[in-house]
């Protein structure tokens, strides 16, 4: 009999992990605007590091979502637009959060550091 592995057993890829945190900590919300409401994205607190520097790279994209032709980020952009507007919107905060750490990775694999810092650039606050 073979044991499943053990999730708390597998090595921890670094710069996922990296860009994950990144992503976490911002905080959502809706702005007003003219054109509409807007879903503005922000640090929650100071930052350091290369959780800076991933989180200012998950707002370059979070700004241009719509540039990532993905489609998936993009719905759940739009869904968790809406859901602020009513309510803490935990499921589509929590979806939204998934595919944001999803295509920031997928754009920054080959190269992370590098990656993420080209991202982020000109949004270093």
């Amino acid at each position: 009999m073979t044991l499943p592995p053990d999730p708390g057993s597998e090595p921890i890829d670094y710069w996922r992990a990296v860009t994950r945190r990144g992503v976490l900590a911002l905080g959502f919300r809706v702005q007003r605007s003219p054109e509409g409401p807007v879903l503005v994205a922000e640090p929650v607190g100071p930052l350091e590091g290369w959780t800076k520097r991933a989180a200012m790279a998950a707002i370059a994209v979070h700004e241009d979502v719509q540039a990532t032709r993905d489609l998936a980020l993009i719905a759940s952009h739009a869904v968790l637009l809406l859901a602020l507007e009513r309510s803490a919107a935990v499921l589509a905060l929590s979806a939204y959060q998934d595919l944001l750490a999803a295509a920031i990775w997928r754009t920054v694999s080959a190269n992370p550091a590098r990656g993420l810092e080209a991202l982020g650039r000109g949004l270093n606050r």
